[in-house]
């Protein structure tokens, strides 16, 4: 009887604590794969942005209003 409670607490301590661990990385993954979404955001932006100054410097603009 001994053995079968031990069993049995062993097994369910082990899914509790893989539960909790599973949920924290779900949490990070998702914490994760949004940052990565906004990183991807920014560089665009910046990459447009860089885009438009070059133009700017091509053209002239930037230089005749500095």
């Amino acid at each position: 009887m001994n053995v079968t409670y031990y069993v049995a607490g062993f097994l369910s301590g082990i899914c509790i604590a893989g539960f909790f661990i599973g949920k924290e990385l779900y949490r990070y993954y998702i914490k994760d794969k949004v940052q990565k979404k906004q990183l991807n955001r920014l560089s665009k932006l910046n990459d447009k942005m860089k885009a438009k100054r070059t133009a700017q410097y091509e053209s002239g603009e930037l230089s005749n209003s500095l």
